[in-house]
């Protein structure tokens, strides 16, 4: 009896080790997953704000436990979002950060710039063009409102203003009469969608885009036939802008950290070549060296 209870106990971990050695193999382990979710969802300001030298840093922070309100760009939706993903409860933007109730880019007072070129070195995201003594600007398109090159100004003539474009996610339009799932408007659409489906899903990009949102030719006849007279192709609009809108934020982002990357290898290559360079003191030794030898 004991020896059948041991075998049986030695099948069953021989089958763990068995799922557990194969299944790493099969699926191996992502070390850094969490981190590069994190990262994804951070704005890509690089503005440092967070006490992080970028966006980066902080995301290896957070994913090893650090606070998730440490970053003013993104404000309470962004702890929201991490609060979502880390499975975190939500709390304030730190006490200490300042908030930034709406996205801000800099600005040059150009007939005050004496181009000492202090910005564009200051700027993690090269968003600051011109040469030594000359009028620099700032490339409104490319500027995270970091606010970085506002310190090193000598004359004071940057200033920060609000940037254009939408500030927020449109809002569903209102209505009076909720959804009776009468199937109208499903036997309606000629793009063979289901507008009430549609309808419930307007906070949620994912589930939105499999139901076909992109499909919808904004034809209005399912609002023709609902009996309850819902917003239905007002809010697939609305939901179209919205995706819009996270779409050109992931673009944006994107291009914010390869200029970011290129101008910390950029950084990082000077300095090894400064590195490498002669001494004075051993390239007036190197130069007398090759004279005395083409001397003789």
């Amino acid at each position: 009896m004991m020896l059948g209870y041991l075998v049986v106990l030695l099948g069953c971990a021989l089958v763990t080790f068995g799922v557990v050695y194969f299944g790493q193999r099969a699926f191996p382990q992502t070390p850094n997953v969490v981190e590069d979710l994190i990262y994804r969802t951070l704005p890509q300001t690089q503005c440092a704000q967070c006490g992080y030298p970028g966006c980066r840093p902080y995301a290896a922070a957070v994913a090893q436990g650090e606070a998730i309100n440490r970053c003013p760009p993104g404000g309470e939706a962004l702890i929201q979002t991490l609060a979502d993903l880390l499975n975190r409860p939500v709390t304030p933007l730190a006490s200490e950060l300042k908030a930034v109730p709406v996205p801000l880019i800099a600005r040059i007072q150009e007939s005050n710039c004496i181009g000492c070129m202090l910005c564009i070195k200051a700027c993690p995201v090269d968003a600051i063009i011109g040469s030594q003594n000359l009028m620099h600007t700032v490339i409104e398109t490319e500027c995270t409102g970091c606010e970085l090159c506002l310190p090193p100004c000598p004359v004071d003539c940057i200033d920060l203003i609000e940037a254009d474009g939408p500030r927020a996610p449109a809002l569903r339009p209102e209505s009076d009469e909720a959804c009776i799932f009468c199937g109208d408007c499903v036997a309606a659409c000629p793009k063979s969608l289901t507008p009430q489906h549609l309808f419930l899903a307007f906070d949620q990009p994912e589930r939105s885009a499999e139901l076909g949102l992109s499909d919808c030719i904004e034809c209005t006849l399912c609002d023709q036939v609902c009996p309850s007279e819902l917003p239905l192709t007002a809010s697939f609009k609305r939901m179209k802008a919205n995706q819009q809108r996270l779409a050109d934020a992931a673009k944006t982002a994107e291009a914010t950290e390869q200029r970011f990357l290129r101008r910390a290898s950029r950084i990082q290559n000077a300095a090894a070549t400064l590195k490498v360079r002669p001494k004075p003191k051993d390239a007036l030794a190197l130069i007398a060296q090759i004279k005395g030898g083409s001397g003789s």
